[in-house]
Formats: C-alpha cells, structure tokens, sequence
C-alpha cells in the first residue's frame, strides 16, 4: 500500500467515524505556522519549515473524535528525490476516544481524573525525500482527563506500533519495509484560557526505544513537546488567534543521535510563529 492510499484511508476512516453518530459539537481549524530551525535526521543543518494545518474536533454520546494533518515544506537544505527544492511531507492522525463518562452518565470523575477514555489513534504520513519515509502508526491507550474549571489538560498511556519505509540503498541493505516493535508512549495535550487575552495550549509525547530502525541502529526514547500562547485577534468571538511558542524534539522518530545519522541532526528546540482560523 502506498502511502498515499494510507492517508485516503484516513480520511475515510475519518469521516466513517465522525458520521457514525450526530455531532454534539464540532469545530474546525485551519491554521499556519513557521518553524526557522527544525532537525531533520541525516541533515546536519538547521531546517527552516512552513507547515499548513487542518484540524477537526467533534463530540458525540460516545466520547471525541480528532482529526489532524499537516501539509509541510522544508528549506533546499533538506532536498527532495532529486534536489532542485524542498521536500514536501503530510502528515496526518485520527484519534477517537472512548468516555467512561459519556456512556455511562457517570459525572462525578474518577478518582483523581475528572473523566477516563479508551483511546485509538492511526497516524499516516509520507515525505519525497530519498529516504522516503511512509509512516504507518497505530496507539491504543487510556487517557485522562483532569479537572480543570475551564479548558482541558488530558494524559495518557499508550502502546504504539510503527511500520515505515527506507528507500535508502546501501551495503547489506536495500529499500523496503521496516517493522518496528510495539513501544510504550506516554502523551499529553492542553488548552486552558488565560483571561480575556489568549489561551495556553501544547501538546508532548514520550515513546520509548521500538527496536531496531531502517539502518539497523537501536532506537533511543523519543521526546517531542510543543507548547505556544495564542492571542485572541479582534475578540475571542473573532475566530481569529495568533501567538508564538516553542517545539523541543530529541531523538527525533527515535534515531541514534550520533551514530546512523550526524550528531544533533536529530535534537533540535525550534521557536514558533503561528496563526489560526477557526471555520
């Protein structure tokens, strides 16, 4: 299957789910935001990103549905197949959770968490680099939500499993599929609102080694967090929201910092602008 099938299934499984149940409520974003100093592993220099943004968020009686995907373009420093420009990636996941409390009616939390949700998530992704990665993810967790008076801050536990491609032909190895094993993750996402002036959101994950990747390096614990304050623009009625933050990533998609691949083309900590327009 090639990637670009992965990412129509996506958005087919995507709308299967979201159309299965009416819609409590649903929004949708689309969003920019420039990255000036990305790593990207095998690329010894900083790489600087434009990155497009749609994102859907709904409620039903049986939890939430998210849907995500970005469309990014790198500077000429990281090249597509055959040079001449950047390389041009999407990327994209469907996360669907499970509440406890929405199908039971149960709203006096537990324990500690305010609610607790089974979670799934399928990521696809491809990228028209040389090494042409064609990721394939799938999590399955349980997430919880704490009680916050106003926004959300959710935390979950996931087991992750990742296949993808390398079409990078060297000695003792050709291009083909590579298979990782199931890997522990750890994840978090935020939104909590600041008065009148914006609102403070992120996002951070935490997946540990997955085995041995395309090159036949062992795989490090991945780190990845990107927190940003968006201002409301015109009024928070407005739907319009600009704001800066900053994104950390080391042993990016778990490569070995140093050893398959330069040393600290696979760490960087990147400031973000952003702009945003909820439909």
């Amino acid at each position: 299957m090639t990637c670009t099938l992965k990412l129509s299934a996506l958005l087919t499984i995507l709308c299967t789910a979201t159309g299965a149940f009416a819609a409590d409520f649903a929004s949708n974003t689309v969003g920019y935001r420039y990255a000036p100093s990305q790593s990207e592993p095998g690329v010894t220099s900083k790489v600087s990103k434009n990155i497009l943004t749609f994102t859907h968020f709904s409620t039903d009686k049986l939890g939430t549905n998210f849907f995500n995907i970005d469309y990014l373009k790198s500077a000429s420093n990281d090249p597509a197949n055959g040079g001449g420009q950047g390389a041009t990636e999407y990327y994209g996941f469907y996360q669907r959770n499970f509440s406890l409390s929405a199908m039971t009616g149960n709203k006096t939390g537990y324990g500690f968490a305010k609610d607790l949700s089974l979670t799934t998530r399928l990521d696809a992704g491809t990228k028209n680099t040389t090494f042409a990665p064609a990721p394939m993810k799938l999590w399955l967790g349980l997430e919880a939500a704490m009680p916050l008076s106003a926004g959300f801050w959710n935390v979950g536990v996931s087991a992750l499993k990742e296949n993808n491609y390398n079409g990078i032909v060297f000695p003792g190895k050709t291009a083909g599929g590579v298979s990782f094993k199931v890997a522990p993750a750890l994840t978090t996402a935020w939104a909590i609102p600041v008065g009148d002036i914006g609102t403070f959101a992120g996002f951070g994950s935490i997946v540990g080694p997955k085995g041995k990747d395309g090159f036949g390096a062992e795989t490090k614990t991945e780190t990845l967090v990107q927190a940003r304050f968006m201002f409301d623009v015109m009024g928070a009625k407005s739907g319009l929201t600009a704001g800066i933050g900053v994104e950390y990533w080391n042993n990016k998609f778990g490569c070995n910092n140093g050893t398959a691949f330069p040393v600290n083309s696979c760490k960087a900590t990147t400031p973000l602008l952003l702009v945003q327009y909820q439909l």
